[in-house]
């Protein structure tokens, strides 16, 4: 068993996860405007707009990823959206992010979805790599990488 375990959101974990998503933002080197509150809003009650999903690691949150409903209305299909995907440094390479992406997986199964997408910046070759490694084919976007895995 990993020494990490990923789990649903949990409202104590948002400061945490706000925080998180402000150091993805930053990588990115864009300003993130996400708040307890926002989050909180998109989390929360018996609709959520996201699911979230937290990596605990010695109590400690490591990441987390956002997904998001995608449908295909002319096909009549169902995908999920793995809107963010963040860990946080020293935690990439230990099978979080496949983990992560199984999870997604099982997750959109489970909600009758065929698909999953996940995009990231151009110069993110190592996320492009680890998208690929798990299984997703790359699609072609004038607008940047975009991956699509079949479920």
């Amino acid at each position: 068993m990993p020494p990490f375990t990923i789990r649903p959101l949990e409202t104590d974990d948002i400061p945490d996860v706000v925080r998180m998503i402000h150091e993805l933002t930053a990588f990115h080197n864009d300003t993130g405007t996400a708040s307890i509150e926002t989050v909180t809003r998109d989390t929360a009650g018996p609709n959520p707009w996201w699911h979230v999903f937290v990596a605990v690691l010695d109590g400690q949150l490591i990441g987390y990823m956002v997904l998001l409903p995608l449908s295909k209305v002319a096909d009549g299909t169902r995908g999920i959206d793995i809107n963010h995907l963040y860990l946080r440094d020293g935690q990439r390479g230990a099978g979080v992010g496949r983990a992560f992406i199984e999870t997604a997986a099982h997750f959109a199964a489970a909600n009758a979805c065929s698909y999953l997408h996940i995009a990231t910046a151009a110069e993110n070759t190592a996320a492009q790599n680890a998208y690929l490694a798990c299984g997703f084919e790359a699609r072609p976007d004038p607008g940047g990488p975009r991956f699509r895995m079949v479920i």
